[in-house]
């Protein structure tokens, strides 16, 4: 697991034991491109560690937000969900399915420089999220249209 070796200096650093479960979840969370909750780590996990618990996840995840090795990406008044790239970056939350994507740009992401924005205030972090429709349930929806406007014809 040498991917993780500086992740692992930073939890020394802050202090707290490099557990097999810490290691287990974040390696899970470096993995995942799917910004999952607890409950879905918990429930991957627990398959290959059946000693694994729910509190652990969550108590895991607290620490690891706590010194920045995960962000915290739930939507308002969502469940929270967490992300294992801690670099600055926008993401997508679908509306109809709940899924959150990393929103690419062409360009520099507009949360990457938080510092170049003209604030009243000096901004050393910046979250912009945009919601709206996965291409997914776009194209569920597209082909629903289709299909109720075929029936009425």
């Amino acid at each position: 697991m040498k991917h993780l070796e500086p992740y692992l200096e930073q939890l020394k650093k802050a202090g707290y034991k490099l557990t097999h479960q810490r290691l287990v979840i974040l390696d899970y969370l470096l993995k995942s491109r799917d910004h999952p909750s607890a409950d879905m780590i918990y429930e991957d996990l627990r398959r290959h560690y059946p000693t694994i618990s729910l509190a652990t996840v969550y108590n895991t995840l607290e620490v690891f937000s706590r010194i920045g090795l995960v962000v915290d990406v739930g939507a308002p008044g969502e469940r929270r969900r967490f992300d294992g790239i801690t670099s600055p970056h926008s993401h997508h939350f679908c509306q109809q399915c709940g899924r959150i994507e990393d929103a690419e740009f062409s360009g520099q992401d507009p949360a990457a420089s938080p510092a170049a924005a003209p604030l009243p205030l000096h901004a050393t972090r910046c979250r912009l999220d945009y919601f709206g429709l996965c291409a997914q349930c776009r194209a569920a929806s597209a082909a629903s249209t289709l299909t109720q406007t075929s029936h009425q014809s």
